[in-house]
């Protein structure tokens, strides 16, 4: 069964309060100046049952900040009007700003029915037809009450209370979140905060992050409806001991949730509608924008237009003075910065994205078709938006806030159809991955037909060329060299195909590099020496010993002294000899058996150690393991 959470709304003194009260028998006004002066000022909550709780929220137009942050987190709105005095400035504000939070359903209750006559009773009910008509409680139940006198209480309690079993299941994710609206410190417990469950489960003893400053805890003890608990579910409202946290770590609009999934960021690009009879909204107006239980101080900045007009609606990102968090299509409130008006309110699209350009309307034609697409179509959004890159699905589930697992269910169809493809917990495009693939083919073409002597063009050449990362170049040269389309060997990469074409004259120079390496034994030129010594351009000589290291003749060792196979195979059968029957030699005893200086004897001996036919302890070597 659903658990609820019935939200109060309508102007003030039209008797919320004692509404809750008499349906209850708690009174929400907790705080002493409410008792004084029987004015709700902040937010109240107040169980009827172990499946319902109501928020009841401030009337006064001077505390709409606060009725924002108690309507944000509600299923059910259930909309006062008192008979005496009918529809008022707060109750048209109210409906607004619960149809801008898109709470669905709701209830209408006429209060105070003892204060007037039938006639006027069907008089004010009329007038509140007429206010509802075309918004979510059109087709709401109307119930007559006097609060006070207990008057059709019985009757209201009766329908709430079976309310959960006759709505939808409300759909949630696995992701817990808990947006704080109060804080406070219980002696011999610590730190607790309240709120309304949004989404997931909690229970004792499971880690939670507090955002958006990223600080992490545990869960001590659960309360809800004032009963101790081991697990609480989506609609519950709670009372979360956290462990090793002070109270001036928390402010209200700070959430607590499941780790790893929020984001802190200054920026959001989001959807507004603005409400009709309101002002124009320019480019960088500031306004007080709520989200959550949070009111923030923000700029608005329109993307690909330079106001909004009333009743129109478009989007924006906005720029906030101090980090916050945002879930992807998460609803919010907008008032004028002064005087305090709402304005509209609208819908969280990226929370956290990269800065849009005022000119930039076809991504704001993107983002706006957004808002009628499916996950996945969102999903494949925001894929596009991050280009040729390996994607954590970590990132994926923070942009969507929801799950890895439940992003791996809601990408199976993409997936399968091989419009996507998931490489260790990362997807990458298909469509991207074939088009770069083509690029590397041809530009390995050219370097071929430029540079006929060269076995292949160095990887990271390549790389750079292609303007890829890393990863993502590696999975395209695996797949070519599945597929037989490339060779990658000596950190080259060359088409599987060519062969390095060579002329009588490059012949004659490649014999000559052959024969001036295999006279100098162990002790070769390095290549500017050996360069100078046949007079061959250094481009050029890179490019003959690379073929010769191909043609597996030579082998350069520390990209400097290039050595022939046949001297490298005598000194290792000399460094065998040597080692049979010692517990190891020092670089000194293995110079002076190779017969050869210092200068060649550590490059020679590093060799042999990559090689496994040396193993370096310490300052001496032994025979390695090698095969």
């Amino acid at each position: 069964m659903n658990a609820l959470i019935i939200g109060t709304a309508g102007h003030i003194d039209h008797g919320k309060s004692a509404l809750v009260k008499a349906l209850t028998g708690t009174d929400p006004d907790r705080l002493a100046e409410e008792q004084e002066r029987g004015m709700t000022i902040d937010i109240g909550f107040a169980f009827l049952n172990e499946n319902i709780a109501f928020i009841d929220v401030p009337g006064h137009e001077r505390f709409i900040k606060n009725m924002v942050t108690g309507a944000s987190t509600i299923d059910v709105a259930m909309l006062v009007i008192a008979a005496d005095d009918g529809v008022m400035p707060q109750t048209r504000e109210h409906l607004e700003i619960l149809e801008l939070l898109n709470v669905r359903y709701g209830i209408i209750v006429i209060n105070k029915i003892d204060l007037v006559k039938s006639d006027w009773l069907e008089i004010v009910i009329e007038d509140v037809r007429q206010l509802i008509n075309g918004t979510f409680l059109e087709a709401a139940p109307v119930f007559k009450t006097a609060a006070i006198r207990g008057i059709g209480i019985a009757e209201l309690r009766q329908y709430l209370v079976e309310l959960p079993a006759n709505l939808p299941q409300t759909p949630t994710t696995e992701i817990f979140r808990l947006p704080v609206d109060r804080v406070f410190t219980v002696k011999g417990f610590g730190t607790v905060v309240t709120g309304t469950v949004l989404s997931g489960k909690i229970n004792i003893g499971d880690e939670v992050e507090i955002m958006p400053t990223a600080r992490r805890t545990r869960v001590r003890g659960i309360q809800s409806q004032n009963q101790v608990r081991d697990v609480l579910v989506r609609g519950h409202r709670a009372a979360l001991n956290l462990a090793g946290i002070s109270r001036e770590e928390f402010e209200r609009g700070m959430i607590v949730a499941t780790p790893g999934v929020f984001r802190p960021t200054r920026l959001l690009t989001v959807f507004i509608r603005l409400l009709n009879d309101v002002p124009v909204l320019k480019y960088n107006d500031r306004v007080r924008f709520h989200l959550g239980t949070g009111e923030f101080i923000v700029k608005v900045r329109l993307i690909g237009c330079d106001c909004l007009n009333p009743g129109t609606g478009g989007v924006a990102q906005i720029l906030f003075e101090r980090p916050v968090t945002a879930g992807f299509f998460d609803h919010f409130i907008i008032r004028s910065y002064s005087p305090l008006n709402t304005i509209g309110g609208g819908i969280v699209v990226d929370n956290c994205p990269a800065p849009l350009r005022k000119k930039d309307v076809a991504i704001a034609s993107e983002i706006t078709k957004l808002l009628n697409a499916d996950l996945i179509e969102c999903l494949q959004w925001f894929i596009r938006r991050k280009n040729l890159r390996l994607i954590p699905l970590t990132e994926l589930a923070q942009d969507i806030t929801r799950s890895v697992a439940e992003i791996l269910v809601i990408l199976k169809p993409i997936l399968e159809s091989g419009v996507l493809r998931l490489v260790n917990d990362r997807v990458i495009r298909t469509d991207l991955l074939k088009t770069v693939t083509g690029k590397m083919l041809t530009i390995l073409n050219e370097y071929h037909r430029k540079s006929p002597l060269q076995a292949g063009l160095e990887k990271s050449e390549l790389v750079t060329r292609l303007k890829l990362p890393e990863e993502v170049s590696d999975i395209l040269i695996t797949d070519l060299q599945k597929t037989g389309q490339i060779k990658f060997s000596n950190e080259e990469i060359g088409l599987n195909d060519f062969t390095p074409q060579i002329n009588k004259s490059q012949q004659a120079k490649l014999d000559a590099i052959l024969a001036q390496i295999e006279r100098a034994g162990l002790t070769p030129p390095p290549l500017a020496e050996l360069a100078g010594k046949l007079s061959i351009e250094s481009r050029e000589l890179r490019q003959l010993l690379n073929l010769l290291i191909e043609q597996n003749k030579i082998v350069l060792i520390e990209r400097i002294y290039p050595f022939s196979v046949l001297a490298l195979t005598q000194a290792e059968n000399r460094l065998i000899q040597f080692l049979q029957g010692k517990n190891g030699a020092t670089v000194s005893e293995l110079k002076e058996s190779l017969g050869v200086s210092r200068k060649y004897a550590v490059p020679l001996l590093n060799y042999f150690d990559q090689k496994g036919v040396t193993m370096r302890v310490g300052d001496i070597r032994r025979l390695g393991s090698f095969d």
